[in-house]
C-alpha cells in the first residue's frame, strides 16, 4: 500500500489504519463521533495527501479545460477555485474535482484518489478529441500527474481561521499574505513560495465538511513539518470515518455514490455545477441519459441506512440508498438515494428496507445539519 507522508504521525497516535484506494490511511482516531463533534464544535485537521495533483498546462490549455469540463475555468480572478465535474462523451461521470490556477498560468486539477489514474488517462485521451473537434488550435497541452511531490492537510471547523492565523505566523508568511488570509473568502487560494522547495504551498478556503475550513497543498517534504505544528498548538486529528459522516450531513456527494460512471452529474443533483449554456464534453448526452434524480432521507427511528438497501413508496421499490450512515451530530440514521425522475416532489415518507425490516424515513431537504 501507498502511505502519505503523514503515515508514521498516524501510527504514533494509535490511528486504526485501512486501505483506502490503496492507500493506507486513517480511518479513526479517538473515534469517529468524537471527532465529528470537534469539527463541528472547534477544530480538526484531515491528512488528505492521497488526494492526486494533476498539472494541465501550454498555450490553451485553460480554452481546453473549458471544453473537457462543465464549467469554464478561465475569465475569472486568478485565485478563485473552480469546482467542476469531469465527464465521459456519453454524459457519465469520471470523476468531480478542483481546479487552481497557479501564478505561472498552469492549472492544477486536484482529483479523487481512487480515480487519479483513470482521469489522467482520461484527459489524455482528451487532447486527441479536442484536436479533431477543433482541427484549427494547433494548442500543445500537457499533463502531469505530480502527486507525489505534495502533501495536503485539511483544517476544519469553526475555530479554523484561528488555527490558520497562527500557522501563518510560524510559517513565516508576510503581512501581505497574512493579511489575505483574514479576508480569504470561500473558494479562493494563496500561493506562498517556500524557500529551498520548487513546489508552491497553497492555502485555500475550502473543504468537505460543511463548516469553515482550509485545505493546504505542501511540498511533501513540508508536511510532516506542518502537521507537528498545528499539533503542538492544539489541533486534534481526525480521520476518513468523520470526514465521511461530516460530507454526508453537509448534504455533499461522494463519488462512486452519488457520481459514478452510471450516474449522470444531473441524477446525482450536481445541476448548479453544470453549466449548459456552453459546449462540453458529455453534455448533451448528458441531458437524454439522465433518468434518475437524488433525494435525502433520516430515519423516524433507529434505523442505520446502507449503500444499497432498497427504498420503497406505497409498496412499490423506487429507488435504492446511495449514500447511508449514522449521524453522530443528528443521532439519527441518514442517507441519500437514487430514484425515478418521476419520484413524487410532495412525496414526504418513504420504506427503507433494513436488513429484513421495512423502517420509515421522512424525505427533507439538505443540509441535514443546518449551519
Amino acid at each position: 500500500m501507498k502511505k502519505t507522508p503523514l503515515n508514521e504521525r498516524h501510527l504514533a497516535l494509535k490511528a486504526r489504519m485501512v486501505d483506502y484506494a490503496g492507500w493506507d490511511m486513517p480511518v479513526q482516531y479517538e473515534g469517529i463521533a468524537e471527532e465529528v463533534k470537534a469539527v463541528r464544535e472547534k477544530v480538526a485537521m484531515f491528512d488528505v495527501s492521497h488526494m492526486g495533483e494533476v498539472l494541465v498546462s501550454g498555450e490553451g490549455s485553460g480554452e481546453f479545460l473549458n471544453w473537457l469540463l462543465s464549467r469554464d475555468v478561465t475569465g475569472k480572478q486568478k485565485d478563485q477555485i473552480t469546482y467542476a465535474i469531469l465527464c465521459y462523451e456519453d454524459g457519465g461521470t469520471v470523476d468531480d474535482l478542483l481546479v487552481y490556477e497557479m501564478d505561472d498560468g498552469t492549472y492544477m486539477l486536484v482529483v479523487n484518489a481512487a480515480n487519479k489514474d483513470k482521469d489522467v488517462l482520461h484527459i489524455n485521451d482528451s487532447i486527441e478529441t479536442y484536436r479533431k473537434k477543433f482541427p484549427d488550435r494547433k494548442d500543445e497541452i500537457k499533463v502531469v500527474d505530480d502527486s507525489a511531490h505534495y502533501g495536503q492537510i485539511a483544517v476544519q471547523g469553526p475555530e479554523s481561521l484561528q488555527v490558520m492565523l497562527d500557522l501563518a505566523e510560524k510559517l513565516g508568511l508576510n503581512a501581505e499574505q497574512k493579511e489575505q488570509l483574514q479576508g480569504l473568502k470561500r473558494y479562493r487560494q494563496i500561493q506562498v513560495d517556500k524557500e529551498g522547495f520548487e513546489r508552491k504551498m497553497i492555502i485555500s478556503r475550502t473543504g468537505y465538511t460543511g463548516e469553515n475550513g482550509y485545505e493546504i497543498y505542501l511540498p511533501a517534504e513540508l508536511t510532516v513539518e506542518v502537521w507537528d505544528l498545528l499539533y503542538d498548538y492544539g489541533v486534534p486529528a481526525s480521520g476518513l470515518g468523520a470526514r465521511d459522516s461530516l460530507r454526508l450531513e453537509a448534504g455533499l456527494p461522494l463519488y462512486g455514490h452519488e457520481m459514478a460512471e452510471d450516474i449522470t452529474p444531473l441524477e446525482g443533483d450536481m445541476g448548479f455545477f453544470v453549466d449548459f449554456s456552453r459546449d462540453f464534453q458529455g453534455g448533451e448526452a448528458m441531458k437524454t441519459r439522465s433518468t434518475r434524480k437524488r433525494i435525502a432521507l433520516v430515519s423516524e427511528g433507529r434505523a442505520i441506512p446502507r449503500d444499497g438497501y432498497p427504498v420503497f413508496l406505497d409498496d412499490e421499490e423506487v429507488g435504492v440508498i446511495s449514500s447511508g450512515s449514522f449521524s453522530p451530530t443528528l443521532g439519527k440514521g441518514i442517507a441519500f438515494a437514487l430514484v425515478g425522475k418521476d419520484f413524487p416532489e410532495d412525496a414526504t415518507e418513504v420504506e427503507v428496507k433494513v436488513r429484513k425490516k421495512f423502517e420509515n424515513f421522512k424525505v427533507i431537504d439538505t443540509p441535514f445539519v443546518k449551519k
